[in-house]
């Protein structure tokens, strides 16, 4: 039996392969044919921060998912155990491949054909069409560290020392005549 697959990302709306596998091949046969597929490397993955490996869901037509297929495990079956037809059984049956599971990113797989009685030699990508996401996520600008009071202190002392409106020496215009005021406007009270 024969499957075509589609693949779509959500993060890069103008990317779709049509990929085709026997249905005897491994969901790692399926892992390795999309990293070639989108131009990933096949580096051995790490497990991410959370204790999570990159993973296939079995999903319904919701895209709920059923059945976890994870690359590395300790109690569940892994991709290199699982074969593809004893969870892909009808067109239209929907699979995620979470491949960053750090930044929760995934690509969405659906299978668009069975073929019965048809078989070829090797897995293959039928049709590319866009560019493919970058295997790692862009990472983010990382805020600079918060300043200690200290630091922060002697910053202010810096800028007051620096600051030229602090440094006032008084011109003639300055000055002023004692003479000149007029002491009407004034209220003195003697205690």
């Amino acid at each position: 039996m024969l499957y075509t697959i589609t693949v779509v990302s959500p993060e890069a709306e103008d990317f779709d392969l049509e990929l085709q596998i026997e249905s005897d091949a491994t969901f790692a046969d399926l892992r390795k044919l999309v990293h070639e597929s989108c131009g990933w490397e096949m580096t051995p993955s790490r497990t991410t921060r959370g204790g999570h490996s990159p993973a296939f869901f079995v999903c319904d037509e919701h895209w709920h998912r059923h059945k976890t297929i994870p690359e590395r495990s300790l109690e569940d079956d892994t991709m290199e155990e699982v074969e593809l037809g004893d969870h892909l059984e009808d067109e239209g049956q929907r699979l995620i491949y979470l491949f960053d599971a750090d930044n929760a990113r995934k690509l969405l797989l659906e299978v668009s054909r069975i073929a019965y009685g048809k078989h070829i030699d090797a897995p293959l990508c039928r049709r590319s069409h866009g560019t493919a996401p970058a295997l790692a996520a862009e990472p983010e600008e990382a805020a600079p560290a918060p300043k200690s009071t200290a630091e922060l202190l002697a910053e202010l002392n810096a800028a007051a020392m620096d600051d030229d409106e602090h440094d006032f020496e008084p011109t003639d215009d300055d000055l002023f005549d004692m003479e000149e005021i007029d002491m009407e406007g004034f209220d003195f009270t003697e205690e």
